[in-house]
């Protein structure tokens, strides 16, 4: 898929959303669409729109219950207000050991999930699913650029224990290896 990815700054950003560019109340990250004046934002609703129009929607009952079974038990975990712990520069180190203790029940129930052996999280085929395990891995799990090392250090730790998610992200490191890359310099 042919994108141009632009990275703002918190400053950018908010000099853009106080100017209502892309519409009131928008956030990030946004889809200026080909016509130029047709934006999408929130990143699910835009990734499954994206896997209709690409082919990585989900072909089968069961393989559509297995992607959202995992969105849903990601958004379980995302929603803790104890992710906020990330965005602070000095935290409590209680905060860090509850936030992390979330990260790690999280992917241990998605390790335990895929210990059957399928090739992809639904199943046998890629789905948005297999994009949205992607995400949140290099985001919250593998993120070169998180702000402490603590959370990074035991995230590394925990990834390494995690043969069943790596193996079904492997296809899909492999897909992006240039998106992923491009990230690791991103600030």
């Amino acid at each position: 898929v042919k994108y141009e990815d632009q990275r703002v700054t918190f400053a950018e950003w908010n000099a853009i959303k106080q100017a209502n560019t892309y519409g009131e109340g928008s956030q990030l990250p946004i889809l200026v669409l080909d016509d130029g004046s047709t934006y999408w934002n929130q990143s699910f609703a835009i990734l499954k729109a994206l896997a209709m129009e690409h082919g990585y929607m989900p072909t089968t009952p069961a393989c559509f219950y297995e992607v959202e079974w995992f969105y849903s038990t990601a958004i379980d975990i995302l929603e803790k207000t104890e992710r906020f712990v990330t965005m602070q520069d000095d935290p409590a180190q209680e905060g860090l050991d509850a936030w992390l203790a979330y990260l790690t029940k999280f992917m241990n129930t998605v390790e335990e999930r895929l210990s059957d052996g399928r090739a992809h999280l639904g199943g046998n085929e890629v789905t948005y699913g297999d994009f949205s395990l992607l995400a949140l891995v290099t985001s919250y799990y593998e993120n070169p650029n998180g702000k402490h090392e603590f959370i990074k250090r035991g995230t590394a730790t925990l990834m390494a224990q995690c043969p069943n998610v790596n193996r079904v992200l492997t296809p899909m490191k492999e897909m992006c290896e240039a998106t992923i890359a491009g990230l690791n310099s991103f600030v």
